[in-house]
């Protein structure tokens, strides 16, 4: 995991995040939030763990996401939200949890400003997810979302123009949406630093 961590690193954001969102204020959208982008190592391999909603919440009802919220007062930054949420969706502490930088924020249909962390679960073995939240927890290669044959762009009419979305199938568990496009946001920085060399 540590040469991947390597690999990795230099195509997260380092820097500090605007202060107003550090603090929860989302600018134009409604709220601050955070996930956590987790890896995690399976066969001599880097992992990515996701959770599947419960099929009862009101908003995002069976989808597929990360682990992640909205920011809270208690929070002392949206990292620390990321942390929290991950503690509570499915059991990881956050002294588990090595964060290595974070993707650039994006908004989601339910008007959350989010901020997505990257970083490495120890152990994935040990769950305990909060099923009035998570149905379950499962885990795909992260060579799959590499692999461009399996990333597939789809268009649709909305009140403000065409707009396009990402959608991965894995073995029938389909990943689309705010999560797609922060997995294909980190792939794609990976893909032209590469390019460039």
């Amino acid at each position: 995991m540590h040469q991947f961590r390597q690999i990795i690193t230099p195509h997260l954001n380092q820097d500090l995040i605007e202060e107003s969102v550090w603090q929860g204020a989302a600018g134009s959208m409604d709220r601050a939030a955070a996930v956590l982008f987790p890896f995690y190592w399976k066969n001599e391999e880097p992992w990515v763990l996701f959770t599947q909603r419960n099929a009862e919440l009101r908003h995002h009802s069976g989808q597929v996401s990360f682990p992640g919220g909205g920011y809270e007062s208690q929070d002392k930054n949206i990292r620390h939200t990321a942390l929290r949420e991950t503690h509570e969706e499915i059991g990881v502490s956050r002294d588990r949890v090595e964060l290595w930088g974070f993707l650039d924020g994006l908004p989601s249909i339910s008007g959350f400003h989010v901020t997505p962390f990257v970083g490495a679960i120890d152990d994935v073995h040990d769950l305990k997810l909060d099923h009035n939240e998570v149905a379950r927890a499962f885990g795909v290669p992260f060579r799959f979302f590499q692999d461009d044959a399996n990333r597939v762009k789809n268009h649709v009419k909305t009140p403000f123009g065409r707009r396009h979305y990402y959608v991965f199938d894995y073995k029938g568990d389909v990943i689309w949406g705010l999560t797609a496009q922060i997995i294909v946001q980190l792939v794609d920085r990976i893909k032209q630093q590469n390019h460039e060399r």
